[in-house]
């Protein structure tokens, strides 16, 4: 009999919270925060510190020092070395007579038994010469061909094509 009842009472009970009109406040509020700590968190991962000038500037210092962290200035061998331990010079223009190198040979195609001709030190002792080209490294490709000169070649060609024009422009006036 007590099981009766107790399943009447429930019965009821569920009945009577299905009718009772629900307040939604308290979950529309709930709701509403939830959105906006999401927009927030949105808003932060996302950069959208924009008002905050501290942060932009630190934002775009960030930038500037990784893309500083990725030049890379394109070194090329001048096929010239010197010698750690006396000081001499290998140059391609002359080779070495005594080992027999012929002229032309750069420092790098020199065999591996190749030895110093006035202190006897090994090739791996020597110091290779490199000229730093003005660009970088991954822009070599582009251009006409300027991209792989130095700063003094690149020099030459502005400031010669400048009195080349200079002298041109002068004998318009020896022109009758």
């Amino acid at each position: 009999m007590q099981s009766c009842a107790v399943q009447q009472r429930s019965l009821a009970g569920a009945s009577a919270a299905a009718f009772r009109p629900r307040s939604r406040a308290p979950q529309r509020a709930a709701r509403a925060v939830q959105l906006r700590l999401r927009a927030e968190a949105e808003e932060q991962q996302a950069g959208g510190e924009l008002e905050n000038p501290e942060s932009e500037a630190a934002r775009k210092k960030a930038e500037a020092d990784r893309l500083r962290a990725a030049e890379k200035f394109m070194t090329v061998g001048t096929g010239e070395a010197s010698c750690k331990g006396c000081g001499y010079e290998y140059s391609p223009k002359r080779g070495d007579p005594e080992y027999p190198v012929a002229p032309g040979t750069q420092f790098q195609q020199l065999p591996a038994d190749w030895q110093c001709p006035v202190c006897g030190a090994e090739k791996k002792l020597f110091v290779s010469k490199q000229r730093q080209v003005a660009g970088f490294a991954e822009n070599q490709g582009y251009g006409l061909g300027t991209n792989s000169m130095t700063e003094g070649d690149k020099s030459l060609l502005i400031f010669g094509s400048l009195a080349f024009f200079f002298v041109l422009f002068l004998a318009g006036y020896a022109l009758p």
